[in-house]
């Protein structure tokens, strides 16, 4: 909410706007953490390892089932894979994945990830987080889940497009220590270390520890970024059939803000180089993020289970950002600067869920599950419009350098006024589903939720309710398997999302709904090495949120489009090919349109932002001396930036990247390679022009060398 002047989406929206855009709860049932221990890699390079097909993901899910048989598409991020391509932000994770989309970083809040066309909601470990104000630093992460598809029925309030669950590193029973340094271009540097190991002589209490340090400087002018992670957790066996946990992490992010460079009206990109810059180099946000999360799984019978689990997160982050937009011919611009003294964001969840297995009363592979899981966000957020000549907005030509933006840009007045903002979000949802195998072949799924949303906020104002009715949502699907280890299903299921934005009379917007049709098929090789996964979907939205104009007040508004479609195919890829050959690759198909609207000059026209094509693929080969090959692809279609064909596209992009390495012993030396090509491209941080494009990262290397213990 960039109330200074000009926009509700920049700082305060990514915490604020973006929050309700995340389911607000999440399943708790089977604990994810508690997954069957993978196998000890012994530090060699690999990609997706088919380990991870085993991984438990009724954590999210909500349904403890094999992978291949949950009823929809779900692409799971291995570790492995995060280093072996050495993605280090969400972003990038998402141009490797399908149905997934970069849809930019606000003032490097964090990035921004759309999944089938909609923004994604974020969970630590099962339970949401509202939304993540920063890229999570991946050494302490095991795994990524990305479930695709609406999920009210499992996490109450929720994107139709899907959610992404990170989940916490575990102390298991071979959880390796390692040290490993790393140097890469612009001066980036990183030291990070683990140490794991038992606490008894048992081994039934273990311990795990993570520390990492990186800084870095950027192929732009004057922008530079520091970070700092401190992890541990402890995983314990405690008696007979009763596990528990608890994590903690301490993260700390210092970057230079800035949130792009505007284009000309007609969308034209500004004439400059990818290193200019617009703000100015002491004009720093650090985010400060504390997380726990715990959890108790305790199995009473052979036939009943039953799981606690709690997270909190309190992020907050302070500084100043400057943020151009209204790019002329003439290369004048106008900029504003937003000074954030306060943005606490916390959020709060605690669930309990149980599963009965139905074996006993001769229903065999058939279960009912149900939970209650309480959500609760809170932000307070005080900060201040710095003056320029007297006014909460300057005027700059671009044409005139970095140095002149820069020293125009810092010579405002501060503090300037101070404006109060304030948001509290709370939810409780209760949910039942069950899984009938009703022949040896045929499995129904039925599910149901009740949740009630209650939402406040404030802007310099008293508190305003904007809670709403309770909503009750469902979920269906049919799952066949012909042949064994392929899985057909058919599957509907529903989300809502209370929003706030507001329209030009200043009235909150209506909660967004959806519903999802969903065929697809999944095959898993007999030795569990390898997925294969297509799925067909048709999600409609009612009221989506479009950016129409800047309200008296200075703060963005926007319009409900009355109801968008959007329809597609994914297919994936993941695993090995053989024991040497590991492959991890997706293609997404999407038509995503207006289908009812007041308007009717945009009815049947294609959505702006959203590229109709992404694909990506990641392959590497271990040879049996050592070494080890890899080479990567990224690409994403053009994408329109408005519906009457007025302004120009973004153009498609392809990125190639490589990697390579070499073991020796428990050695680990790697290089990687991102954009050998050197391509030139834009991803557009707002979905408006008015605000600018980010230029994607040119061509850079790193050498990493690791050693596990």
């Amino acid at each position: 909410m960039k109330v200074s002047g000009q926009k509700v989406g920049g700082l305060l929206a990514a915490s604020a706007l973006v929050a309700l855009a995340s389911p607000a709860l999440a399943q708790t049932q089977t604990q994810t953490q508690g997954a069957a221990a993978p196998a000890d890699t012994g530090g060699d390079i690999v990609v997706s390892g088919y380990r991870y097909l085993s991984e438990d993901t009724s954590g999210t899910t909500g349904l403890p089932l094999p992978i291949e048989e949950v009823p929809q598409s779900i692409s799971l991020v291995s570790q492995d894979f995060l280093k072996a391509a050495d993605l280090k932000s969400l972003g990038e994770i998402a141009q490797y994945s399908p149905g997934a989309l970069f849809a930019g970083n606000q003032e490097g809040f964090g990035s921004i990830v759309k999944l089938r066309g909609f923004t994604a909601g974020s969970a630590v470990d099962g339970l949401t987080v509202g939304s993540l104000d920063f890229d999570p630093d991946y050494a302490t992460i095991d795994r990524m889940e990305i479930v695709k598809g609406p999920s009210s029925v499992v996490y109450g309030a929720a994107s139709p497009g899907g959610l992404i669950n990170l989940v916490t590193k575990a102390a298991r029973a071979n959880t390796p220590s390692y040290v490993e340094a790393l140097g890469g271009s612009w001066g980036r540097w990183r030291l990070e270390g683990q140490v794991a190991g038992a606490l008894n002589s048992s081994g039934s209490i273990r311990a795990i520890g993570v520390a990492a340090h990186e800084e870095a400087n950027s192929f732009m002018t004057d922008v530079r970024s520091r970070k700092t992670v401190l992890y541990g957790g402890v995983d314990a066996d405690i008696a007979s059939g009763l596990t528990g946990y608890i994590h903690a992490a301490y993260e700390r992010y210092r970057r230079t803000a800035f949130d792009g460079i505007p284009t000309l009206p007609d969308g034209t990109p500004a004439p400059v180089d990818r290193s200019f810059f617009i703000g100015a180099r002491d004009f720093v946000l650090t985010t400060t993020v504390k997380r726990v999360s715990a959890g108790l799984d305790w199995k009473v019978s052979s036939a009943w289970s039953v799981s606690l689990k709690t997270n909190f997160q309190d992020a907050n982050t302070h500084g100043p950002a400057a943020y151009g937009f209204d790019l002329m011919p003439n290369g004048d611009f106008s900029y504003s600067i937003q000074n954030l003294l306060k943005n606490d964001k916390r959020d709060f969840s605690i669930g309990a869920s149980s599963i009965l297995k139905l074996d006993g009363v001769g229903m065999a592979d058939s279960f009912l599950s149900a939970s209650a899981i309480y959500h609760e966000t809170s932000l307070t957020a005080v900060g201040s419009t710095p003056q320029i000549d007297g006014s909460d907005t300057g005027t700059a030509n671009i044409f005139d350098g970095v140095k002149a933006i820069e020293a125009t840009i810092a010579s405002a007045a501060f503090p300037g006024p101070i404006y109060n903002y304030g948001q509290r979000l709370k939810y409780l949802t209760l949910s039942g589903q069950a899984v009938l195998k009703v022949t040896p072949w045929a499995t129904v799924l039925g599910g149901l939720s009740w949740s009630k949303p209650d939402n406040s906020t404030r802007l310099d104002s008293p508190w305003q309710d904007f809670s709403g009715n309770s909503k009750m949502s469902y979920r269906a699907a049919l799952t066949v398997e012909p042949v064994t280890g392929v899985n057909l299903y058919g599957s509907y299921s529903e989300s809502f999302q209370p929003q706030l934005r507001i329209d030009v009379a200043g009235r909150i917007l209506q909660p967004l709904t959806g519903r999802q049709y969903e065929l697809g098929a999944k095959y898993v090789s007999p030795d569990r090495r390898l997925l294969l996964t297509a799925a067909l979907f048709d999600i409609t939205q009612a009221n989506q949120a479009l950016f129409d104009e800047i309200g008296p007040d200075g703060t963005d508004r926007y319009r409900a489009l009355g109801e968008t479609r959007h329809r597609g195919l994914e297919l994936e890829a993941i695993g090995r090919i053989t024991g040497s050959w590991q492959v991890n690759a997706g293609f997404t198909l999407l038509d995503a349109k207006i289908r009812k609207d007041d308007d009717p000059t945009v009815i049947g026209k294609a959505e702006t932002y959203l590229p109709r094509t992404t694909a990506s693929l990641y392959t590497s080969y271990d040879f049996n001396f050592g070494l080890f090959l890899g080479a990567g692809v990224r690409f994403v279609d053009a994408v329109k930036t408005s519906f009457d064909g007025s302004t120009r596209e973004l153009p498609s992009y392809t990125l190639v990247d490589a990697s390579a390495g070499y073991n020796l012993g428990k050695w680990r030396l790697q290089l990687n390679l991102k954009n050998i090509f050197d391509k030139h491209y834009y991803i557009n941080n707002y979905q408006t022009l008015f605000y600018g494009n980010v230029v994607g990262e040119p061509r850079s290397f790193t050498l990493s060398l690791r050693r596990t213990f």
